[in-house]
């Protein structure tokens, strides 16, 4: 019982407008004084607060926030758009394929959803619309690539689960790539099939030699990714150190190879950049308290008793944690559902002797499905914001992704080898 109130009682904060920290922060301590807690513990709620956010994972969050400010007037997704136009262009859905591709590669420089939404849209929904896309299928198709940028690495949702829940960031980030690209590549399938359907139209064959001129024009971009995971995979440098490294190779690549990016605007980036990451950090910080008053409570303890002695297959569990977060994503945003669930999930799943990789791969691609579907559709808001279109209208055209989403995301729980087959291979 105390767990429903808690739980509607954030709802009904959040819908009403309010921050997610503020939010968090007065669920905590409201939780606490109605479970009985002496006033003067209350002194924990700054030093659990600090030692949330005092982990070195977490140190990697600002500088991939400063790559993706970067990457935004670098002119990076310009060139990988290009790249993939002259490449896909004459197929049947090739520029939905082109942009879908190009998700990918930004998804696996900036790890945010919006980021890769916003980067591509803003060059392809014009390209796209002239070829005779439609404009509402021509948003979902990127915002639905832009919901890859939390599943494939660097994923900045994947950090925040590992320092919730003290998994390997290396890990998780190799666990997240499989099951991105398959996402991607079926993607590009049901692009394909909608676009010879309604018949858009094709681009016409590109020679060789604008295909190699788009080539070298993205090269160094497409290096970024190679950079940060490859970087890591082959234990080069941690998450942190490799999120530093892309930073300075992306300021390089916008400041003297694409030269879109000037000396003068780098306080604007930094400040940009610092705010973000406290909005983040601050959530994060309230979350620390919210599990510890959920620890003296026994709350995960009551729901592992609960969970146990209502299903005896973990089969059931999963399905119904998919279903959650699914239909919490649709109210609420992706950071906030991860810092109250993971508490609950992740005991549940220890109990069940559920590998907590393969669960944090399951919960992210559910929680990126919310990017997806109204009324809080992040990426519905974005692409709507550049282009116009009615925010239902791109949502409907997003239903086909949404459900291959979900059904990835069920495939992954109960098929280990799609998201631990490469992480036992990189160890």
């Amino acid at each position: 019982m105390t767990m429903f109130f808690i739980f509607a009682g954030v709802l009904l904060l959040l819908l009403l407008g309010v921050t997610t920290a503020v939010t968090m922060g007065f669920a905590s301590i409201a939780t606490f004084l109605m479970a009985g807690g002496d006033l003067s513990r209350l002194f924990l709620v700054p030093q659990r607060m600090f030692a949330q956010v005092s982990g070195i994972t977490l140190m990697s969050i600002p500088f991939f926030l400063l790559m993706g400010n970067l990457m935004s007037v670098g002119g990076i997704s310009q060139s990988l758009f290009g790249f993939g136009r002259v490449c896909l262009g004459h197929r049947w859905g090739g520029l939905s394929n082109a942009a879908i591709v190009a998700c990918v590669v930004m998804a696996a420089m900036s790890g945010s959803a919006a980021a890769c939404a916003a980067g591509i849209g803003m060059i392809a929904i014009a390209e796209m619309t002239k070829s005779g896309y439609d404009r509402a299928f021509s948003c979902a198709t990127i915002a639905a690539g832009g919901a890859l940028g939390p599943i494939i690495p660097p994923s900045i949702t994947l950090i925040l689960f590992a320092g919730l829940t003290q998994t390997s960031v290396n890990a998780l980030f190799a666990a997240g790539t499989v099951p991105g690209l398959l996402l991607g590549f079926f993607f590009m399938l049901w692009s394909s099939y909608v676009c010879k359907k309604n018949n858009f139209a094709k681009t016409e064959r590109a020679p060789w030699l604008e295909r190699w001129k788009a080539f070298k024009a993205a090269f160094w971009s497409l290096l970024t990714p190679v950079i940060v995971i490859g970087g890591m995979f082959a234990g080069l440098f941690t998450a942190t150190e490799a999120a530093a490294v892309a930073s300075f190779y992306v300021f390089i690549l916008g400041l003297f190879v694409f030269k879109t990016l000037t000396i003068r605007d780098l306080p604007q980036i930094f400040w940009n950049t610092v705010e973000q990451t406290a909005k983040v950090m601050f959530v994060i910080a309230t979350a620390g308290f919210f599990q510890y008053v959920l620890l003296y409570t026994r709350i995960p303890q009551q729901t592992i008793a609960f969970v146990s002695a209502s299903f005896t297959s973990f089969a059931l569990v999963l399905l119904l944690i998919i279903l959650i977060l699914v239909i919490m994503g649709c109210f609420m945003e992706g950071t906030a559902i991860l810092l109250i669930t993971v508490p609950i999930f992740v005991p549940i799943a220890k109990s069940f002797h559920y590998d907590l990789v393969q669960l944090g791969i399951v919960m992210c691609i559910a929680l990126a499905v919310g990017v997806l579907t109204p009324p809080v559709g992040l990426n519905l808001y974005v692409m709507a914001s550049i282009t116009g279109e009615k925010v239902m209208a791109i949502a409907r055209q997003s239903l086909g992704y949404v459900v291959i989403m979900i059904l990835m995301a069920i495939a992954v729980a109960f098929i280990p080898g799609l998201s631990l087959g490469l992480a036992g291979l990189v160890g």
